[in-house]
């Protein structure tokens, strides 16, 4: 394992300041993404759901 070496100044290498977030982004992160495909997940579970649930009710 290495350890990072800093510059006399303290300057973060290129790779450190590439993992580093601005501040603001932090505090204003809300998952869009991800609560837009559980909701599309859960739209398309009930899709195959009923379309089965209807398909054996015509059955029989």
């Amino acid at each position: 394992m290495s350890i990072p070496i800093r510059n006399e100044d303290n300057h973060l290498s290129s790779t450190e300041a590439a993992i580093q977030e601005p501040e603001e982004n932090k505090d204003r992160f809300f998952p869009s993404g991800a609560i837009a495909f559980f909701i599309s997940l859960v739209i398309l579970t009930l899709l195959f759901w009923y379309g089965i649930y209807f398909l054996m009710i015509e059955r029989t």
